[in-house]
């Protein structure tokens, strides 16, 4: 018998989905549009099915927490010396923050201390990668380099 999913769960299976194999989905602006259209209106959804602001800023907060965990979790088994993989994660990290981003700016959420710490790690989270990925494969000679095959 199949578990029946919440929509915090469900909300974290769409981040799931994307991020695995994120190297391999092919045409990758598709996806993470799609991603994004699917994340929104499930977190929508998940504020709109109660009718008090208190539950749904709890399971709001559930749901935000658990993309943040599972994030954390993918990020340390992705490859670092695969670049492509890298900078998708790293644009998939960034399409996730500037989705909570918009909750934060809007007045669907009272209480917006977790949604804003959540948002502020994936913000960090983006730097420290866009900083390893300048370290690994960045700089002007390097893609110069690469360029001429050298």
């Amino acid at each position: 018998m199949e578990k029946i999913l919440s929509i915090e769960e469900k909300v974290v299976l769409i981040v799931e989905e994307f991020f695995e194999d994120i190297k391999d989905k092919e045409p990758f602006a598709y996806y993470l549009e799609d991603y994004r259209f699917r994340l929104r209106s499930k977190l929508v959804e998940l504020l709109t099915q109660f009718t008090d602001s208190r539950s749904a800023n709890v399971s709001f907060d559930s749901a935000i927490e658990g993309i943040l965990a599972y994030i954390e979790k993918r990020l340390n088994s992705i490859d670092f010396e695969n670049e492509k993989e890298l900078r998708r994660f790293l644009e998939g990290i960034e399409k996730t923050n500037e989705l909570l981003k918009e909750f934060l700016e809007g007045d669907r959420i009272k209480d917006k201390s977790v949604l804003s710490k959540v948002s502020g790690r994936l913000g960090m989270l983006a730097e420290d990668l866009r900083m390893e990925i300048n370290r690994r494969f960045g700089g002007l000679l390097k893609r110069i380099k690469r360029f001429f095959g050298r």
